[in-house]
């Protein structure tokens, strides 16, 4: 059950993270605010570290695992948020935490302990997710129309692809050395792949958008350190054989985003989305329910 609580958490962390950067990503060049967000969430690590002499343990594979899960942060969060900044948030996250089916797929795989209560609760999250992606009545009248969706989902689902693969990897490392170890050299490596990829993009002559005024900056601050804390309790966990049961609770992260848009940016949800959200709910408690003893 601790698996997934702790993976719950981080679902309504980064909820509230993946809320903001709907704001964040219009007015940011991903590629900056990707490196805003790696760089203020590095920085808390390396403030955490001097204070508490908590540096991470040389482990090589643990070490290559955190750091190619790092650069693909930087991937998961490029198409994350193209995702979010074109909504609607109720479609952009939903679909991204099809990754879910994925990550679980790779952890029986990989020998971890389920039962089919677990199984069940995935694809009842899944089912939900799937209708969450729908077109509703909400959106008439917007310019949410079909075409406009599909290229949503398109970049959603690529995060998902992503964000599996990525999570799996953390996941792996933080079997062999402390969680928040494994998250350092993580956003170390994003840090470092990010600022590869914004000195390619001027040798390129791009144009990049920084973020203006103190208030944008603070919402990047907050961003970041969301996210940051989103992917700790994910790690923590998915310790003492929780993997499983931490990426279900992680799943609801989409119906977290969602009511997360609702509440600030006053984004409709309607009847149609909410009964769906509250079968991602019900498929997170089976999963409480389902946990191995």
């Amino acid at each position: 059950m601790t698996g997934v609580l702790w993976g719950l958490l981080g679902a309504i962390l980064i909820g509230g993270s993946d809320c903001i950067a709907r704001v964040t990503a219009k007015r940011v060049s991903l590629g900056v605010l990707v490196l805003c967000v790696m760089l203020v969430s590095f920085s808390s690590l390396n403030v955490n570290a001097l204070m508490f002499d908590s540096w991470p343990e040389w482990h090589p594979r643990a070490w290559l695992l955190s750091g190619i899960s790092g650069a693909l942060n930087v991937v998961v969060l490029s198409l994350l948020y193209s995702a979010l900044a074109r909504g609607p948030v109720a479609v952009a996250s939903p679909t991204a935490s099809v990754f879910v089916v994925l990550l679980l797929g790779l952890n029986i795989i990989a020998g971890e302990s389920w039962t089919i209560w677990q199984v069940l609760a995935t694809f009842i999250v899944f089912g939900g997710v799937f209708m969450l992606s729908r077109e509703s009545a909400v959106d008439t009248g917007t310019q949410y129309d079909a075409a406009w969706l599909r290229l949503t989902v398109m970049f959603a689902l690529g995060a998902a692809v992503a964000v599996s693969v990525r999570m799996f990897l953390a996941q792996e490392a933080s079997d062999l050395i402390d969680p928040m170890d494994a998250l350092y050299i993580n956003r170390g490596a994003a840090l470092v792949a990010v600022i590869l990829l914004i000195l390619f993009q001027l040798l390129r002559g791009l144009q990049l958008s920084w973020p203006k005024g103190g208030r944008m900056m603070w919402l990047v601050i907050l961003q970041s350190t969301l996210e940051t804390m989103a992917l700790g309790a994910f790690l923590i966990g998915s310790q003492d054989g929780n993997r499983v049961s931490a990426t279900i609770g992680f799943a609801g992260f989409a119906a977290a985003t969602t009511i997360a848009a609702r509440i600030w940016l006053g984004e409709k949800i309607g009847l149609q989305r909410t009964l769906w959200i509250g079968v991602v709910a019900v498929g997170i408690v089976l999963a409480v329910l389902g946990t191995p003893q």
